[in-house]
């Protein structure tokens, strides 16, 4: 058990707030809401974002008051969670199965990777397994000892899981399929206990009163979600319900070993192979090739001793709670599915346990084929996690470049001012989270700052005109142009620069220019740095003393990374990456810009030359350099910094 709670904990807590990236926008709903309740908003249900149960979101509050507005706080109840289900998934296991398989069960929920992904993700789906595998294991003792005591416990913790996500709702239909198998098989009065299970009953009464009421008064927050994403909605079904019922069905049968949740966001690797051919792109399945024999072995083994309570109960939870997404839309669904979490694992460590005890293999080698499957899917948890938190589009999806935003403005130096186009601050939840007690002042494009005097720091809407923000800018002042990390919605099919960031500062340098291009442009400035080895950073800043330019007449940048082979790389853009307005080029502005070159090898200085220029986009001209006593050219020798 110290090895099961080790490595639960070791694979929900490593670099818990960075992979995936995020957070997501149902995750910063959560943290929202942690923040009123912490305002004193103390709420049984949640109605923003289509509605969510409370007690994740209460979890989530505690731990924004103990750590702060961050990624890590809000996901760390899940991380917590996730590793002490592992008790419960030991004892209910061990309970209804033996040692050897509630101990190999608690191992497979620390290590299999949906279960991992649950308890690294500020979602509230996550809850539901511990409270589920709890309330049985009490009920499972309670059944056994008949003690009025621990069916009250069964029902009170039962009734708590209603707290969690709406695939609780499912629940009570396990249970009364349930008793019906009891009453066929016999077990009448196992099941009443002489009204002892009455205990039970008012237990999970009690607790679900409360949240009840509320909805019984609000029936729409009940069922505004699952009507969104019914298979009964036309829009769903496409006019078809029982075809879509009978497609989802077989799909979510087939989550376990074959294929499962395609939507990237929910799992762990899509693209990955299950049995077909390398370019069938099939979700990752819960159980990877390792677990999937064991995972077969216990299936059947529940389904041929069907007369045993233990058996006949997960083959039903099973069954029941893949309900919320064979119901619902994208089938099967990650969250949705999440209800037939922990007893899913109980099958193949049932699988496990009787390798492990089978008398025709010697014991050190069927111990040895144990340990190595379980090693085999570790190996596969780890190298599938890390990969897919890896990847851009999960960045993308994770929406990443809003936290990036939040976090680059809530780390600004006191006394800086910090303008936000306030589509980020509606649009983006993440935002307003993430930027905590930072006083930031928001905008739209039409009605930006009056004027921006002083130290500021502006991410604006890049697709806007920008026309009038630039008038706001009081010259002199130095303005650094700098495009912000790709982002892509779901349905969006190319990733785009989320916002563009101005840093502002007031004044200039009395230093005379590095070079006068055809006495319209002037750098002012430039530098050379090496990131790595193989790149160099070149900042260039540009003002101009001339006429306004036009849209027409704004040159365009080259810069040429050039050695004794020939040219290295190269960089050909507009002015200022194109992201400040032509109407903001007037005199005593300074626009800075930075560029990032990759080299097919080290740069050597002694050897390679860094040359900028500007020329007219039109004609192709190079703008030729007029400084008073320089050797004519037309291109700016930059001189290599450290």
């Amino acid at each position: 058990m110290l090895l099961a709670v080790g490595l639960a904990a070791a694979l929900r807590f490593y670099r818990l707030g960075e992979w995936p990236p995020g957070p997501y926008r149902d995750e910063a709903y959560n943290a929202l809401d942690a923040l009123d309740v912490l305002r004193g908003q103390h709420a049984l249900f949640f109605p923003a974002n289509n509605g969510r149960e409370p007690f994740y979101i209460y979890l989530v509050a505690l731990s924004i008051a103990l750590f702060g507005p961050t990624t890590l706080a809000l996901r760390l109840p899940a991380a917590v969670v996730g590793t002490l289900t592992t008790l419960p998934v030991w004892l209910l296991g061990r309970a209804w199965f033996g040692r050897a398989a509630g101990l190999l069960a608690a191992i497979l929920w620390a290590i299999t990777l949906w279960p991992v992904h649950l308890g690294r993700i500020g979602l509230r789906a996550g809850l539901l397994a511990p409270l589920l595998a709890l309330a049985f294991w009490l009920g499972t003792r309670a059944y056994r000892e008949r003690r009025a005591t621990l069916w009250l416990a069964a029902g009170l913790v039962y009734g708590l899981s209603f707290y969690t996500y709406l695939a609780a709702r499912f629940t009570p239909l396990l249970l009364a399929l349930f008793a019906v198998y009891l009453v066929a098989t016999g077990r009448r009065a196992r099941l009443w206990d002489s009204g002892r299970v009455l205990w039970f009953v008012g237990g999970a009464a009690l607790v679900v009163a409360p949240l009840a009421a509320v909805l019984l008064r609000q029936p729409e927050l009940l069922l505004g979600r699952a009507g969104q994403v019914s298979i009964l909605s036309p829009e769903v079904n496409g006019g078809e319900p029982l075809r879509a019922l009978l497609g989802n069905a077989s799909r979510a049968l087939g989550l376990y070993v074959w294929r499962g949740d395609a939507i990237l966001r929910h799992n762990a690797l899509l693209g990955y192979d299950v049995v077909l051919k390398a370019d069938n792109p099939a979700g990752r399945p819960l159980f990877d090739l390792f677990m999937a024999g064991p995972f077969l072995v216990g299936l059947g083994w529940c389904v041929w001793r069907w007369r045993r309570p233990a058996a006949a109960f997960l083959l039903l939870w099973q069954l029941v709670m893949l309900g919320p997404t064979i119901l619902a839309e994208d089938a099967p669904h990650f969250l949705r599915a999440a209800g037939i979490l922990p007893g899913a694992v109980f099958f193949p460590a049932i699988g496990l346990a009787l390798l492990w005890q089978w008398p025709r293999l010697p014991a050190l080698l069927r111990r040895a084929a144990v340990i190595l499957l379980l090693a085999g899917s570790l190996a596969l948890t780890i190298r599938d996690y890390a990969r897919y938190a890896q990847q851009p589009d999960v960045a993308y999806l994770w929406e990443s470049a809003a936290a990036e935003l939040a976090n680059a403005a809530r780390a600004t130096p006191p006394g800086t001012a910090v303008y936000l186009d306030q589509r980020f601050v509606e649009g983006w939840p993440s935002v307003p989270f993430l930027l905590g007690d930072r006083p930031v002042s928001s905008f739209d494009a039409a009605n930006p700052p009056a004027t921006i005097t002083g130290p500021a720091v502006v991410f604006a809407w890049p697709y806007d005109p920008l026309d009038a923000l630039a008038a706001a800018v009081v010259a002199p002042a130095r303005v650094a142009v700098e495009p912000g990390p790709l982002a892509r919605g779901d349905l969006e099919p190319q990733a785009y620069p989320l916002y563009t960031r101005y840093t502002i500062t007031p004044g200039t340098t009395g230093a005379p220019p590095a070079a006068n291009f055809d006495n319209r442009f002037h750098l002012m400035a430039a530098t050379v740095t090496q990131p790595a080895p193989d790149a160099v950073t070149i900042d260039l800043e540009w003002t101009t003393d001339a006429a306004r330019p036009t849209s027409e007449s704004l040159p365009q940048l080259f810069i040429h990374v050039t050695g004794p082979e020939g040219m290295l790389a190269q960089h050909d853009g507009a002015l200022g990456r194109g992201l400040w307005p032509v109407s903001g080029w007037r005199p005593l502005l300074r626009i800075a810009e930075r560029h990032t070159l990759a080299l097919p090898r080290p740069f050597d200085p002694a050897t390679d030359t860094i040359t900028a220029g500007l020329y007219d986009p039109t004609s192709g001209r190079r703008l030729p350099l007029t400084d008073d006593g320089a050797p004519p050219g037309d291109a700016f020798v930059l001189p290599p910094g450290e």
